[in-house]
């Protein structure tokens, strides 16, 4: 058993707390974190209709959430924002209080790309304390890297990969919709780009990356860009930050990002991120084409929904991570395969053996 605490208690957050009660029992959430003044002071049960963990109080910060534990957790889960300026200082607290670090931020998945020196201070706090640090989530983490190196397994001499996913952002917290950029018009859309302020979805540099990397791939240079679509009526986009839309908004966002080498896309992702996308002509999907001796395509429809998804590969995340060598460690550098349970089947010797039948007994701890 591993006690844990939650560092954001939003969409993300509660959609976690629902994968932890029902698939993680060796995972017990002992404390959460919420800087938002209607959430501090409230509970894990009245905030986020938590079952199991309803007693929980909500603290308004670390130094609170930690005064009433006994002992240390084992796991500090961040689920705030992206940007790692805005980041740095909750992930160092945290490992300054002993505890290993998973983050749902988009730029903690492979950070060393492009934030180097930032990467090397949480590496080498980590090590010093001898914690682990990683982030994780649904993309990156899963859609645009995991998935398709499992399925760059089945071929060889691969000379391109394509992925493209179609989601529904609806709900989307508002540590995503800042430097995503939805609701925004057009103009304060491009300049924000413009200014750096408005990123999009981050990691699709991350990936294309670590793509190359582990299937050994020439890239010279990785390019983003974005369409961007507008409605003629009001949509909900069921955050209460946000709250309707106004016509001409930014309700979908397709990102595109191209890994090129010696002029030639080799690797592209297109991400369309929409509310409402049946609305547009849409469908929810994600798809993953390798061009190698043997072509592979992969298509799962409906698309692995984005909060739902990342919530149960952050759980998945958890353990592995604790149980991990120390250091700033990329999501790919844990296994894939993660048992939710300490349960393992062996055969049955109590009961007769005979063809086409194994009888199976199930052991714990």
């Amino acid at each position: 058993m591993y006690n844990i605490i939650l560092f954001g208690c939003g969409a993300l957050g509660t959609r976690l707390l629902r994968v932890l009660e029902n698939d993680y029992a060796a995972l017990n959430v002992v404390g959460a974190i919420d800087t938002a003044p209607n959430l501090a002071g409230s509970t894990l049960g009245s905030a986020c209709n938590s079952g199991r963990f309803a007693d929980v109080t909500i603290s308004p910060d670390l130094d609170s959430c930690l005064a009433g534990l006994e002992t240390t957790p084992a796991a500090f889960i961040h689920m705030t924002e992206s940007k790692p300026a805005r980041i740095e200082a909750q992930l160092h607290n945290a490992l300054d209080r002993g505890m290993n670090v998973i983050s749902a931020a988009e730029s903690m998945f492979y950070p060393g790309l492009r934030f180097p020196d930032f990467s090397a201070r949480l590496d080498a706090r980590a090590k010093e304390l001898g914690l682990t640090v990683t982030g994780m989530g649904i993309n990156p983490g899963f859609s645009y890297d995991t998935v398709p190196l499992l399925l760059a397994r089945s071929t060889s001499a691969i000379s391109a990969i394509r992925i493209k996913r179609t989601i529904d952002v609806t709900g989307t917290g508002p540590g995503d919709i800042e430097h995503v950029g939805y609701g925004l018009t057009p103009e304060d859309f491009r300049a924000g780009v413009e200014r750096g302020d408005i990123v999009g979805h981050m990691g699709a540099p991350e990936s294309l990356a670590l793509l190359a990397e582990y299937l050994d791939m020439e890239l010279d240079l990785v390019t983003e860009s974005w369409d961007l679509q507008t409605a003629e009526m009001d949509v909900d986009s069921g955050d209460p930050t946000l709250g309707i839309l106004p016509p001409g908004r930014v309700v979908g966002i397709t990102q595109h990002a191209k890994g090129h080498a010696d002029g030639k896309v080799v690797l592209q992702t297109s991400l369309s991120m929409f509310y409402r996308p049946e609305t547009f002509g849409l469908t929810e999907c994600d798809e993953i084409e390798i061009d190698g001796n043997m072509p592979v395509r992969m298509r799962i429809e409906p698309a692995l929904e984005s909060l739902f998804g990342a919530s149960n590969v952050l759980a998945s995340t958890i353990v592995p991570a604790i149980e991990a060598a120390p250091g700033l460690l990329c999501g790919l550098d844990l296994p894939v395969a993660t048992h939710r349970s300490d349960g393992r089947y062996a055969v049955d010797s109590s009961r007769d053996l005979k063809p086409g039948h194994v009888p199976l007994t199930r052991t714990r701890g």
